[in-house]
C-alpha cells in the first residue's frame, strides 16, 4: 500500500514508522474529516488530496514522508486546528469556518454573492488579493491556506416551494448552520433562519419544522434530501471554500527546494479539485432532476437583486471582524475581474 494511504492509529501519535519514513528528513501528517475513499471512488476533496501526498513524496525524492489521517483520527477539526497552529500536526483539510476563530479575515469569503461565477472566484483567489488573504491568515493564526480549494462549489437554497426570484424567499423557514453570517443572509432575503442540528434536518424538512435549507448540491445529496425537497434555486449565495491549512511553523523549517515542492503540488491539487468539483456539481444536478427535483437557474439581473438585498447587511455584520484593507482589496479584485469578463 502506498505510504500516502497509510491508515495508522493516532493514539498518542504512536506511529510505527516504515523504513522509508525513518529515512525521510521531514514528516507531514495531514488530518482529514472524511473517511478514506473506496477503490475507484472519485471525490473533489479526497482524490486530489491523495495525489497531492503522492506528488510531494515523489518530487521530494522521499525527503518528505506524508501520512493522511482519515476520518478525524487525530481528533475533531477544532482541536486539530490548534495542533497545526502549534506545529504538532503539519496540515489539516478543513473549511474556512474552522480557521475563522483564529483568523477572522477569512470571513470575507462569506460575503454573499461575492463571486458571480467560478472563473471570477478563481481569478481573485489565485491572484494578489487571494495571496494577501493567505498571508494575513498565516500571520494571525499560524496556519497558511495552501491552496484555495472548492468545497463542492456554490451553496444554494432548497424548499418545497418554487423559488424563481428574490421575492419568493419571503417567509420561508430556512435551516442554516449556527453561523451569524449565514443567518443574516437568510434574514436579509426576508426568510427566517432556523438553526437545527444536521442530524435532525431530514426529519425537520419532512415534518415542516423548516421549509428549506442551504448547501451545495453534493451535500444536499448526502442525506437524500431529494426525498423531502422538491425545489432548488441556484442562487449561489456563497462560494464554499475548502483548504489545506499548513503549519507556518513547519513550513519555515523546510529548505527552499522542498517548499517549492509543496507549493507546486498544491497548485496541481487545486486544479484537480476544481475540475472534479465542477463535474460533480453538474452530475449532481442531473441526478436530482432525474429524481424529480426542479432546479432553477437564476438570471444575472435577478442575482443582482439577491446581492443588493444581502451584501450591505453582511458587510455591516463583518465590519468589526474583517480588516478594512482586506475587504477593500477583495472588493477591488472582484470588480476588476467582473470588468475584464464583461
Amino acid at each position: 500500500m502506498p505510504r500516502y494511504l497509510k491508515y495508522a492509529a493516532a493514539a498518542a501519535f504512536a506511529i510505527q514508522l516504515s523504513t522509508s519514513a525513518l529515512a525521510a528528513e521531514f514528516t507531514m501528517k495531514i488530518a482529514v474529516p472524511d473517511p478514506m475513499p473506496g477503490p475507484g471512488e472519485v471525490h473533489y476533496s479526497t482524490t486530489p488530496l491523495m495525489a497531492y501526498a503522492k506528488e510531494i513524496e515523489e518530487k521530494s525524492n522521499g525527503r518528505i514522508d506524508v501520512t493522511i489521517y482519515w476520518n478525524d483520527q487525530l481528533g475533531k477539526a477544532g482541536a486539530v486546528v490548534n495542533m497545526v497552529r502549534e506545529g504538532i500536526v503539519e496540515a489539516i483539510m478543513t473549511g474556512d469556518g474552522q480557521i475563522a476563530p483564529f483568523a477572522p479575515d477569512v470571513q470575507v469569503l462569506g460575503v454573499p454573492y461575492l463571486f458571480q461565477n467560478r472563473s471570477i472566484a478563481h481569478e481573485v483567489l489565485d491572484g494578489p488579493a487571494g495571496q494577501m488573504l493567505s498571508d494575513r491568515i498565516a500571520e494571525t493564526s499560524g496556519i497558511r491556506p495552501l491552496p484555495w480549494l472548492e468545497n463542492g462549489g456554490y451553496r444554494h437554497y432548497s424548499s418545497n416551494r418554487l423559488m424563481k426570484t428574490v421575492d419568493d424567499m419571503k417567509g420561508l423557514k430556512i435551516r442554516t448552520v449556527n453561523n451569524r453570517l449565514h443567518m443574516q443572509i437568510v434574514r436579509s432575503l426576508g426568510a427566517n433562519p432556523t438553526p437545527i442540528p444536521w442530524a435532525d434536518l431530514y426529519t425537520g424538512l419532512q415534518t415542516g419544522v423548516v421549509d428549506g435549507q442551504e448547501n451545495s448540491l453534493s451535500t444536499f445529496r448526502i442525506p437524500k434530501l431529494e426525498e423531502v425537497q422538491k425545489y432548488i434555486i441556484l442562487d449561489g449565495h456563497v462560494y464554499s471554500i475548502l483548504l489545506i491549512g499548513v503549519s507556518e511553523k513547519w513550513l519555515n523549517t523546510l529548505p527552499e527546494d522542498l517548499r517549492a515542492v509543496i507549493n507546486e503540488a498544491a497548485k496541481n491539487m487545486r486544479d484537480s479539485n476544481r475540475r472534479i468539483s465542477a463535474a460533480q456539481e453538474a452530475s449532481d444536478r442531473k441526478y436530482l432532476e432525474e429524481k424529480g427535483v426542479t432546479v432553477v437557474d437564476v438570471p444575472a439581473e435577478e442575482k443582482v437583486k439577491f446581492r443588493d438585498k444581502t451584501q450591505g447587511d453582511a458587510i455591516k455584520l463583518l465590519k468589526d471582524v474583517v480588516s478594512e484593507d482586506i475587504w477593500a482589496r477583495m472588493k477591488s479584485a472582484v470588480e476588476a475581474a467582473e470588468k475584464a469578463q464583461n
